[in-house]
C-alpha cells in the first residue's frame, strides 16, 4: 500500500505546545500508513534529532517576510511537487495563506489549515498598523480560499481564522489539543525527591515560552506578594523565549530580590516531574488557543488558577481551574493560589474518566486527524 504523504508545515519544531502536540502525530502515527515530514526555520530545533529518528524529512526554510514572500513561495511549492505530497497541514495562522496557495498550485489534494490561536501576535505586541490589516485580510481570504479542511483547537480559534459561518461547513473540524497521558497517569501522585524538593518550600509551577503574552512580568508581582505575606510560596517557570522579556524579567527578580520566590528554569523536558512536586499551577496568558500545560496540570491532579482569557474547553469539568480575570491583580491571584495549594491532587479515578470523556489524550487527536487525511485524499 502506498503511504499518505504529509506535509506538516510550522515554524519552529521547538519546545512549546504547538510542536509537542505534533511531535504526539509523528510519535503515534501508522508509519506503515502514513510519511509524515516538516518544515521549520531554525534548523537544529528541540525536536531535530527525534524527528530525524523517527524517518520524517525535515526541511529547513527561511522565515516569510515582505521582503522574500514570492521566493518563500517558489520554494514551497518545488518542495510540494518534488515531495509528491498528498496532504499539506499548515500551522502557520495567517502565514497559512500564502501556504495553502502554493500547496494548490503544486496540486496537493487535500489543503488544511489549522488554527491553534484567538488572537494575532501583532495585536499584542506591537501597533496595529494599516499594513498589518490589510495582510491579515488578505491572507483570511487565501486560507478560505484555497484551505479544503479547516480545524480549530478550540471553538474561539476556529472562529478567528476562520469566520463563524465558516465552522458551521463540514469542512471544518473542532480537534481539542491533547497530550500524552501516559507519563502522568502511570506516575500519578508519586513523591518525587531531589532538585527543588526542599521541605521548607512549596512549589507553584509555570510553563510557557517567555514573551509578553505568557505574561512572566505578572508572575513576578505575584511572587513579589508571596514575599510580602512571609510565604515560603515560589514559582517555577519553566521555558524560554524573547531575550529581551527575558532580561525585563530577570531584571525585576533581581531589583526585588526575589530570587527565592520566583526562579526560571529555562526549557525543560522533565514537565510531568516538575509537576509532582508543585503543589499548583498557574496560567496568567494574555491569550491562548487551547493550552497544552493546562490539560497537563490537571491530568497531573493539581488544581490549577488560570487567566479568563482564553476557551474553557480546556477545563475537565472536575473543579480543578480556577478562572480569574487578569485586571484581578496579584492579590487576588495570591489568594487563590493559596487556596489551590490547601485543596490537594484530585483523585485519580475523577481525571482519567475526564480525559476519556474529553478526549484530551494524544492517541485519540493523531486517530482523528490521521482519519481526516485519509478521508480527504482518498475521497
Amino acid at each position: 500500500m502506498e503511504k499518505i504523504k504529509v506535509l506538516v508545515v510550522t515554524a519552529t519544531m521547538n519546545a512549546g505546545g504547538l510542536e509537542n502536540q505534533l511531535m504526539h502525530l509523528l510519535r503515534n502515527a501508522d508509519k506503515e500508513k502514513f510519511q509524515i515530514d516538516f518544515t521549520s526555520k531554525v534548523e537544529n530545533s528541540y525536536y531535530r534529532k527525534e524527528i530525524d529518528s523517527l524517518g520524517a524529512k525535515y526541511y529547513v526554510l527561511p522565515e516569510m517576510n515582505k521582503r522574500n514572500i514570492l521566493s518563500y513561495f517558489r520554494t514551497m511549492v518545488k518542495i510540494m511537487k518534488d515531495g509528491k505530497y498528498d496532504v499539506v497541514h499548515s500551522n502557520e495562522l495567517f502565514h497559512s495563506g500564502v501556504v495553502l496557495l502554493a500547496a494548490f498550485f503544486a496540486g496537493v489534494k487535500c489543503r488544511i489549515a489549522h488554527c491553534h490561536s484567538i488572537y494575532d501576535l501583532d495585536d499584542i505586541t506591537a501597533k496595529r498598523s494599516t499594513i498589518r490589516k490589510i495582510y491579515s485580510s488578505v491572507m483570511r481570504w487565501l486560507v478560505l480560499r484555497f484551505s479544503n479542511v479547516q480545524i480549530g483547537c478550540s471553538t474561539a480559534a476556529g472562529e478567528f481564522l476562520f469566520g463563524k459561518r465558516a465552522v458551521k461547513k463540514d469542512t471544518y473540524h473542532l480537534l481539542f489539543n491533547s497530550v500524552d497521558t501516559t507519563e502522568y497517569l502511570e506516575n500519578y501522585g508519586k513523591e518525587e525527591t531531589g532538585d527543588l524538593c526542599e521541605a521548607d518550600w512549596i512549589n507553584i509551577l509555570h510553563v510557557g515560552r517567555v514573551y509578553e503574552v505568557k505574561n512572566q512580568l505578572f508572575i513576578a508581582e505575584i511572587a513579589e506578594e508571596f514575599k510580602k505575606r512571609h510565604k515560603n510560596i515560589r514559582i517555577l517557570c519553566a521555558g524560554k523565549g524573547n531575550q529581551e522579556y527575558m532580561n525585563k524579567v530577570q531584571e525585576v527578580i533581581e531589583n526585588k530580590n526575589l530570587q527565592n520566590h520566583m526562579k526560571m528554569l529555562g526549557v525543560r523536558n522533565d514537565v510531568s516531574v516538575l509537576l509532582r512536586k508543585s503543589k499548583a499551577f498557574i496560567l496568567p496568558s494574555l491569550y491562548e488557543g487551547m493550552p497544552l500545560v493546562l490539560i497537563e496540570a490537571q491530568a497531573s491532579g493539581i488544581h490549577c488558577v488560570s487567566a479568563d482569557t482564553f476557551s474553557k474547553e480546556v477545563d475537565f469539568g472536575i473543579g480543578s481551574i480556577e478562572w480569574l480575570p487578569l485586571q484581578a491583580g496579584a492579590e487576588k491571584w495570591a489568594d487563590a493560589i493559596e487556596a489551590a495549594i490547601e485543596k490537594g491532587r484530585k483523585e485519580k479515578p475523577i481525571v482519567v474518566n475526564a480525559i476519556e470523556e474529553k478526549g484530551f489524550d494524544s492517541r485519540i487527536f493523531t486517530k482523528k486527524l490521521c482519519e481526516i487525511y485519509e478521508k480527504n485524499v482518498k475521497g
